[in-house]
C-alpha cells in the first residue's frame, strides 16, 4: 500500500474494541475485592507469617529513640592464640550459614551449645588453611542509643559456648 493512500478496511478493523463480558468482569472484580481484603486485614492484624499480604515487621516499625539496638555475631578461639576471643564472620563462606540462620536457631544452641561444634567443623572444611577453632560463642553486643546516637557503651553477652573436646 502507498503512503497516503487509506485502506477502509484496515481502518475499520481496528475501530473495533472487543469488550469484557459479565463473567470476566465479575471475576477480575472478585480477585480485586479479595487481595484488597487480605491487604486490609493483613495491615490491621496480621504479621509476617500473612507475607506478602502484611507489612514485615522488621520494615514497617522502628526502634525506640533511647534503648539498645542489638547484633548477633560469634567469636572464637584459636590454636595460634589460647585465651584469646577474637570476633569471626558469620558468613556463608566462613562457616557456611548466614547470620540470619543461627540467629533463628538461638534457643536450641543455648539449650546444646554442643551444636556450636558443627559450625567449627565447617569453619574447617570451608578454610582447611585458617588456624583450627579450639572454642566457639555466641555473642549478643547490645548497642546503648540515646536519641538515636550510638553513646559508645557496648554491652557483650555470651549466650552459648562450645569447647573442642
Amino acid at each position: 500500500m502507498a503512503v497516503g493512500v487509506r485502506d477502509d478496511a484496515t481502518e475499520e478493523a481496528t475501530d473495533e474494541v472487543a469488550g469484557l463480558g459479565a463473567p470476566a468482569k465479575a471475576w477480575r472484580t472478585g480477585v480485586v475485592v479479595v487481595l484488597a481484603v487480605m491487604f486490609c486485614l493483613g495491615s490491621l492484624v496480621g504479621n509476617d507469617h500473612w507475607w506478602p499480604f502484611s507489612p514485615w515487621r522488621m520494615y514497617s516499625t522502628s526502634q525506640a529513640a533511647t534503648g539498645s539496638v542489638w547484633s548477633t555475631g560469634i567469636e572464637v578461639q584459636t590454636a595460634d592464640a589460647p585465651g584469646e576471643w577474637v570476633p569471626a564472620p558469620l558468613t556463608p563462606p566462613n562457616v557456611g550459614l548466614n547470620r540470619a540462620e543461627v540467629e533463628g536457631r538461638i534457643p536450641q544452641i543455648e539449650a546444646d551449645p554442643a551444636r556450636l561444634g558443627t559450625l567449627a567443623a565447617s569453619h574447617a572444611k570451608l578454610r582447611p588453611d585458617a588456624p583450627e577453632w579450639t572454642a566457639l560463642r555466641v555473642v549478643r553486643r547490645l548497642i546503648v542509643v540515646v536519641d538515636r546516637k550510638p553513646t559508645g557503651e557496648l554491652r557483650t553477652e555470651v549466650l552459648a559456648e562450645w569447647r573442642a573436646p
